[in-house]
């Protein structure tokens, strides 16, 4: 089987310091989330990860919560938030509901387990475990603060599992409806209270992300502003705001005092580096640079109790929620293919039937798993490509064949995905044919396989005019 890009992203190892206050110094190459601190390796103490409970263990019973986060390594921290988070919801269902951890992130999982012999779950092995324990009705409460990318992949590894349990139900992220920005505008204003002084701008740091979600941080933004919170400020590391548009914004406030605080579930690598660590980029480096006398707050949101509440609040929602819907067949298996991707009246189109162009173009895929939301075909002296835009970032390679070829295939022989600016994913695949079924194989992120796929590059889109003579 191969592994090989994902052993590589397990083996990522960076070196750096940690304060407890503002200091620090970064060398971070941090992965791309939604809102979710993302870390990779540390070589540095985080705290006792023996404090930390898994909540891996077997012995669920019929009903199971399954608290899913992204994770950190930093263990003290994940104690504060994420098992906090845990610990709340245990306390509000445990008399009902086995509560139970998974974790997206294999780096974390993998770099705490090595540095501090912690086994945790994944989404997969979570899951897994659930099915064989019996568990008959399961609903995951995410601690996502947002419905972007990570959000997204949940739900779709959700629905292979529709059929090996009686019921699924999903709870919303933390910022989900107006109620939800009312009550998180409500605890950190409450929670930062004491710095409120007049003259200090309150600065929260979030992650930023591609997606279209990214609109939570200036909807959040304006909502403080109306609410007359004109000291707090709004900024992300990775998208926008930008920190460039959060001190123009306190510059011109004319405020003499800056106070940092993330806002991210955890405070991890982006609070004790990004934020307030020694780097030349770092926000606090910025802000002392123009001037100010800036105090970090190394505090993740799930460290507060109204936060949590709220979180503990969709998690009994989703308890009455409408069950993720079944599918006809064996839904934990996800090499299911639905009906044929071609039809009785194709006829299938070799390249040098098309003009040079670009083209865009419909894909139909026999599993609603490999999800291609948009693709270019690009024809250039009869022969075809196409650049296939993802509806997730589950797969890490694709091979134009079945999986078993892959299996016996070079590693050069595998196409790999490419990351687009907004964190999207693509494969620039070969097309022999339009119009006609092509065997394209994908390898899983989580489960480390292969799974086979048929796909159609639809001609239906190309205008008429781009045929040549003859079609």
């Amino acid at each position: 089987m191969k592994k090989k890009f994902y052993g590589m992203l397990t083996s990522i190892v960076l070196a750096a310091t940690i304060m407890t206050g503002c200091g620090g110094k970064k060398e971070d190459t941090t992965a791309k989330q939604d809102g979710i601190e993302a870390e990779d390796e540390e070589n540095y103490d985080t705290g006792d990860a023996s404090m930390d409970n898994p909540r891996n263990q077997d012995g669920i019973g019929e009903n199971e919560l399954l608290v899913v986060s992204f994770g950190t390594s930093f263990n003290d921290n994940r104690v504060q938030t994420i098992g906090a988070i845990e610990d709340d919801i245990e306390t509000a269902f445990g008399d009902t509901y086995s509560v139970r951890r998974g974790f997206t992130s294999q780096i974390i999982i993998d770099h705490v387990k090595s540095r501090d012999g912690e086994v945790m779950d994944n989404v997969t092995e979570a899951l897994d475990r659930a099915v064989a324990n019996n568990v008959k009705n399961l609903v995951v409460q995410p601690t996502h603060l947002m419905n972007g990318y990570e959000y997204n992949d949940l739900v779709t590894e959700l629905n292979q599992y529709v059929n090996s349990f009686d019921t699924i139900r999903i709870g919303e992220p933390l910022l989900t409806s107006d109620e939800d920005f009312e009550l998180v505008i409500d605890a950190i204003t409450k929670d930062t209270a004491a710095y409120d002084d007049g003259r200090t701008a309150i600065c929260f740091m979030g992650h930023g992300t591609g997606a279209d979600s990214n609109a939570v941080y200036p909807k959040l933004q304006q909502m403080l502003t109306d609410k007359g919170y004109t000291n707090y400020f709004i900024g992300t590391v990775e998208a926008s705001p930008t920190l460039e548009d959060v001190m123009a914004a306190v510059e011109a406030g004319g405020y003499e005092r800056v106070v940092l605080q993330p806002l991210m579930i955890v405070a991890g690598d982006h609070a004790n580096n990004d934020m307030s660590g020694d780097d030349e980029e770092s926000w606090k480096t910025a802000f002392e640079a123009k001037g100010f006398e800036v105090n970090c707050v190394i505090k993740g949101l799930g460290e507060i109790e109204a936060i949590r509440a709220l979180l503990v609040e969709h998690a009994g929602a989703a308890m009455n929620a409408e069950p993720l819907a079944k599918t006809t067949a064996t839904a934990s298996d996800a090499s299911l293919e639905t009906e044929s991707v071609v039809t009785e009246d194709m006829v299938p189109i070799s390249g040098d039937k098309i003009k040079d162009g670009t083209y865009d173009i419909e894909v139909a895929s026999s599993s609603s798993m490999f999800n291609i939301e948009a693709c270019e075909l690009i024809v250039e002296n009869g022969s075809m490509k196409a650049v296939m835009h993802m509806g997730g970032t589950g797969y890490l390679y694709v091979y134009m064949g079945t999986g078993e070829e892959a299996e016996n295939a070079a590693d050069t022989e595998y196409i790999g995905f490419e990351e687009q600016p907004d964190g999207t994913h693509t494969f620039t695949v070969p097309v022999e044919a339009l119009d006609s079924e092509i065997e394209c194989s994908a390898f899983s992120k989580k489960k480390e396989k292969w799974y086979d796929r048929q796909l159609c590059f639809k001609s239906a889109n190309i205008p008429a005019d781009a045929f040549t003579d003859g079609e």
